[in-house]
């Protein structure tokens, strides 16, 4: 497992992102849960949806990335920590992973974990530097390579709203 991480860091290492591409609209955070009596069960989450122009107007063609922040338990010892999962579409090159940045910081290596019919996934476990510099950050930036491409696609979201939902989260 510890190859699987030094190959994912290998290979993306030093990437640069490109221009980012246009999403609908900037969306807050979202705060939802699947027992609203139970803070525990609740998650926040952004959608970046892609637009194309379509006979002169622009269209939303479907989900670029789906970002998630939630506690989950830690299958050892069972204490709950922050995790973002960062869904990417269908069609990424798995090889090299993924990777995001919050601003102008410093590139995360992030490994798939899995495709399904909803994209392709990817999870990080959020210390509390990392929190900090998204509670402070106005954009996060996540980068991909589409398969067969050198060229990386890189897609905002913004952290508006970020420290009011995650304050929410238990």
């Amino acid at each position: 497992m510890k190859h699987l991480f030094l190959i994912a860091a290998i290979l993306t290492a030093g990437m640069l992102f490109s221009s980012p591409l246009v999403a609908q609209e900037v969306s807050d955070w979202k705060k939802t849960c699947v027992d609203a009596n139970k803070a525990e069960t609740c998650r926040i989450s952004q959608v970046r949806i892609y637009n194309k122009e379509v006979d002169g107007k622009q269209q939303p063609v479907g989900k670029i990335l789906g970002l998630t922040v939630l506690y989950a338990a830690d299958a050892k010892t069972s204490v709950r920590a922050p995790y973002m999962s960062i869904q990417m579409p269908l069609g990424v090159d798995l090889r090299g992973g993924a990777v995001f940045r919050v601003d102008a910081g410093k590139e995360i290596s992030v490994p798939y974990l899995q495709c399904t019919n909803a994209g392709c996934d990817a999870s990080y476990p959020l210390d509390s530097v990392l929190i900090k510099q998204m509670k402070a950050g106005k954009t996060l930036t996540v980068g991909f390579r589409a398969w067969g491409s050198v060229k990386v696609t890189a897609v905002n979201a913004s952290l508006k709203g970020f420290t009011k939902a995650f304050g929410a989260l238990k």
